[in-house]
């Protein structure tokens, strides 16, 4: 009644008044049929029954039915409302909504929603860590030849002819120019370590394990709910749908 938009008043007897009445209107005055004890004695005998807004799309209509049989436990319930629509994945269909805890049509269609975009997330991810596992491999390749040919051109300085120890060794000078040149152009000034590089390169795989394992969960889900929506088209398509057998109103 309140979300109805009445003032409830609990005193010695439960009254109530419309938006624009005046005075409350207590209950036992309308009969002993409203008395508060028989109220409340109707009410335990329906609760879990659900009254299903007439402005509801058809999907949403049929999801109310569906986890009202999960909310209430009501698996008798679920199992003829599962044969009555020849539904084979109907018990995969209430276990998910009931251990996932998605007991209204938005919040599945945001889980639903939440999913794809982890999946989207971690291709992303993959692609990113591919590309710096690629940058990284190219580093240590590149770090590895610096290191040589600096030692090359450090030789020199105890070569008794250091111009023509130069001639002879050239290219070691070239490629070593080269490199730096590729090193600076990735952002390195200082040269890392062998173990430095190696330890991003096994930090970024193990990551990537990890990722890739998440996305393959993610698909088990994803997969899970193409099933499940399936179903709900499957349903909405049958001519004798649970939702032209409707739960009943709530009623005082």
């Amino acid at each position: 009644m309140q979300l109805a938009g009445y003032e409830v008043r609990q005193g010695k007897h439960l009254s109530f008044r419309a938006p624009e009445q005046k005075n409350f209107t207590y209950m036992k005055s309308l009969g002993s049929y409203y008395s508060e004890e028989n109220v409340r004695i109707r009410l335990a005998k329906n609760r879990g029954k659900v009254k299903t807004p007439k402005h509801l799309s058809r999907e949403a209509r049929l999801y109310i039915n569906i986890t009202t049989y999960v909310t209430t436990g009501n698996r008798e319930g679920f199992e003829r409302w599962a044969k009555l629509n020849n539904l084979k994945e109907a018990a995969r269909t209430f276990n998910y909504l009931s251990e996932n805890n998605l007991l209204n049509y938005e919040d599945f269609q945001q889980h639903v929603s939440d999913v794809d975009a982890s999946v989207k997330a971690a291709n992303q991810r993959i692609t990113q860590i591919n590309s710096e596992l690629s940058t990284q491999k190219i580093i240590q390749k590149h770090c590895d030849s610096y290191r040589l040919c600096r030692k090359v051109i450090e030789n020199a300085k105890s070569a008794p002819n250091p111009t023509a120890y130069r001639s002879r060794h050239q290219a070691e000078y070239q490629l070593h120019d080269s490199l730096k040149k590729e090193l600076q152009d990735f952002g390195i000034t200082k040269i890392p370590s062998s173990e430095k590089i190696q330890k991003r390169i096994d930090n970024l795989v193990s990551e990537k394990t990890s990722t890739i394992r998440e996305k393959q969960e993610l698909r088990k889900k994803q997969l899970t709910l193409d099933i499940i929506q399936q179903n709900f088209s499957a349903l909405l398509n049958t001519q004798n749908i649970a939702l032209s057998h409707p739960l009943p109103e709530e009623t005082l």
